[in-house]
């Protein structure tokens, strides 16, 4: 199988667990650097963004929320592609984009991640959301309690622990929540790479770059 790593976004830049490692990275175009030209990548991050706003965001965005049930909110909608480039609501607004204070917040790793994605590179990178992750792992049961907080922590870790996945150190510049995520995304990355990974929707539309919006987990 080849080598795996689990990618989220953290308060430094990017968290990365590979190889039981766990480090962080300034930029997505750093973390591909330093990566095994060959790994299979699970990203919690949004690849591939319709044109304009929908409600409800993309198609994948409302299939995962089916899936998730109780922690659908887990599940943002996916700024549209004229929203990138925006710092403030206002500025989203005129372009036509009606984003969230959280979508916003985020948009420039979005753009950091749309900038370097291919419709090649989607042969080992993969949009993945550790909420679902963590549901597989539960059984197909979403795990209720908030992930930041003390209860979410310690479900959330027997949970990779009942799945062997050993949880590294935590780096400096990530919280827990974002090195257990990382974790979770490791997990459904080697679920992946071997081929029994679960994914929403069954025919995925690709945006006006070619990039499929599509989850896997």
């Amino acid at each position: 199988m080849p080598p795996v790593a689990g990618v989220d976004g953290c308060r430094a830049g990017w968290i990365v667990v590979h190889d039981r490692r766990a480090t962080v990275h300034p930029d997505f175009a750093a973390v591909l650097a330093a990566l095994p030209d060959d790994a299979v990548v699970a990203l919690d991050m949004p690849i591939g963004l319709v044109d304009e706003h929908e409600p409800g965001g993309r198609d994948v965005d409302r299939a995962a929320r089916v899936e998730l049930g109780p922690k659908r909110s887990s599940v943002f909608s996916a700024p549209p592609r004229c929203a990138l480039g925006a710092r403030t609501l206002g500025d989203a607004r005129r372009h036509g984009a009606r984003l969230t204070l959280q979508s916003l917040k985020i948009l420039p790793r979005i753009e950091e991640v749309d900038s370097v994605m291919t419709p090649g590179l989607q042969s080992r990178v993969f949009e993945v959301h550790p909420e679902l992750s963590f549901a597989a792992m539960n059984g197909d049961d979403p795990v209720r309690a908030p992930k930041r907080s003390s209860t979410g922590s310690k479900e959330r870790r027997a949970l990779l622990q009942r799945a062997g996945v050993v949880v590294p150190e935590r780096p400096a510049g990530a919280a827990l929540d974002d090195l257990l995520d990382a974790c979770a995304l490791a997990w459904s990355a080697c679920r992946v790479a071997s081929g029994t990974a679960r994914r929403v929707p069954d025919r995925p539309a690709c945006d006006a770059r070619g990039l499929r919006m599509e989850l896997r987990w």
